[in-house]
C-alpha cells in the first residue's frame, strides 16, 4: 500500500497518473480510479462510474517513477482492462436501448 500524499504527478510513456490522497488516477478518458485503501475502483466515463473489480497493486517505489518501464507495463494493462470495461457498457447501454424499442407483433393463425 502507498501512504497518502496531497499530490502527485507522474508522467508515464503513454499514460497520465496522478495520485491525489489516496485515490490514483490512471487516463484521461476513461479514467480509472483507484481507491489505495478500500480497493473500491471504478472507471469514470460519460459521467458515469463503472465498478473496476480488479484489485490494482503499485508499490511506492513504482509510484514514485523509479522502475519506469515496470510502471509503464502495469498501468497500460490496468488501463486498457478499463477501456474495455467502458467500451462494453457502452454497448451494452446501446443494444438496451435498441432492445427496448422492439415491438412485438402478434400474428393470428
Amino acid at each position: 500500500m502507498v501512504e497518502a500524499c496531497d499530490f502527485l504527478e507522474v508522467k508515464t510513456d503513454l499514460l497520465n497518473m496522478r495520485v491525489q490522497g489516496n485515490k490514483l488516477y490512471i487516463g484521461e478518458a476513461p479514467v480509472l480510479v483507484v481507491d489505495m485503501q478500500t480497493q473500491e475502483n471504478y472507471v469514470h466515463y460519460e459521467q458515469e462510474d463503472i465498478p473496476f473489480k480488479k484489485e490494482v497493486k503499485l508499490s511506492p517505489d513504482l509510484l514514485q517513477g523509479k522502475r519506469q518501464k515496470v510502471l509503464n507495463t502495469a498501468l497500460n494493462y490496468y488501463y486498457q482492462t478499463a477501456c474495455e470495461i467502458a467500451e462494453e457498457t457502452r454497448f451494452a447501454r446501446e443494444y438496451g436501448k435498441r432492445a427496448n424499442r422492439t415491438k412485438v407483433v402478434k400474428t393470428e393463425k
